[in-house]
């Protein structure tokens, strides 16, 4: 193994350590005070139905962001950009610092016989597209939710950036490189920007169906905001699944409407719970049908 083999792993080393520490300290704060007597019949207690419908939610949501992806990809099938997105999925659900992103690519790539950055383009035009909606759910959460001072300032500021990196792009045009060129096309594909309103609101309606499942005194715009915090909460990569960071983050958005540390910290397990095993099970199948196996994943060239 060659030093700059060994450079990257001792980094990789040194970053899942970070992450895994982040996570472990984020999730002994999320879980502060949390009666685990009292969890056992808030489980009991459950309307299962709720429950279904927000894996149904859930599963719509990947759906559609699979649907996103073929308008992007030309010559791809829903079905195997699909597949892709679950088989990366299930990786970031059982590794750190989400390596299912560098999956996904090479799967489209296999299936499309081409090579791996000309499906880059594509999945950063998912990533701006996502950011767009993101700043806007930031917005209307400004405008919705209870939101300490310090917090509606940072959200105006980034929407501000936001904002004038999108002017920037437009500004570009066909000026720039092939890269970039691919990026804004993707980005102005009216399919893609539907599709990605629809993402966020099947995620956010999985996320209102867990609160009323587990009888939370929170609206169905309270539960969009929540989740809003909680997808910044978990922007950056770090433990597998977003484990701790998820559950912090759960709670700090239920702290806006009141709603005690005890009972904000049992939400943010059984949600964390409902939303992460159809990612399991779907994206276990995922891998199968791919012909993935746990080798060959390892002989992947490294994120």
């Amino acid at each position: 193994m060659d030093r700059p083999q060994l450079k990257h792993l001792a980094l990789r080393a040194g970053l899942t350590a970070i992450s895994l520490t982040a996570a472990a300290m984020a999730l002994r704060v999320a879980l502060r005070g949390l009666d685990w007597p009292s969890f056992s019949s808030r489980l009991r207690d459950l309307d299962c139905r709720w429950l279904a419908l927000a894996v149904l939610f859930d599963v719509l949501s990947y759906s559609a962001q699979g649907w996103r992806w073929r308008f992007l990809l030309p010559g791809s099938q829903v079905w195997k950009t699909t597949r892709a997105i679950y088989a990366g999925l299930f990786v970031n659900e059982i590794l750190p610092l989400r390596p299912g992103e560098a999956l996904r690519a090479w799967l489209a790539a296999r299936d499309l016989d081409i090579a791996v950055w000309k499906v880059v383009p594509t999945m950063v035009s998912e990533r701006l597209l996502d950011g767009v909606w993101l700043v806007a759910a930031l917005l209307a959460a400004v405008c919705l939710a209870p939101l300490p001072s310090g917090v509606t300032h940072a959200i105006w500021i980034a929407a501000t950036i936001a904002v004038a990196l999108i002017a920037i792009a437009g500004l570009l045009g066909g000026r720039g490189g092939h890269f970039v060129q691919a990026v804004i096309a993707g980005s102005r594909n009216r399919p893609a920007v539907l599709l990605s309103a629809a993402f966020v609101l099947a995620q956010g309606l999985a996320f209102w169906a867990v609160v009323r499942a587990s009888h939370l005194s929170v609206g169905v715009l309270g539960a969009f905001v929540v989740m809003t915090v909680v997808r910044v909460g978990t922007l950056i990569p770090g433990a597998p699944a977003n484990l701790g960071t998820h559950q912090f983050a759960t709670v700090m958005g239920l702290s806006l409407y009141g709603i005690p540390q005890a009972e904000a910290a049992a939400f943010s397990l059984i949600v964390f719970t409902v939303l992460t095993l159809p990612l399991l099970a779907l994206g276990f199948g995922a891998c199968l049908s791919a012909g993935l196996t746990w080798r060959g994943l390892r002989q992947l060239p490294p994120s």
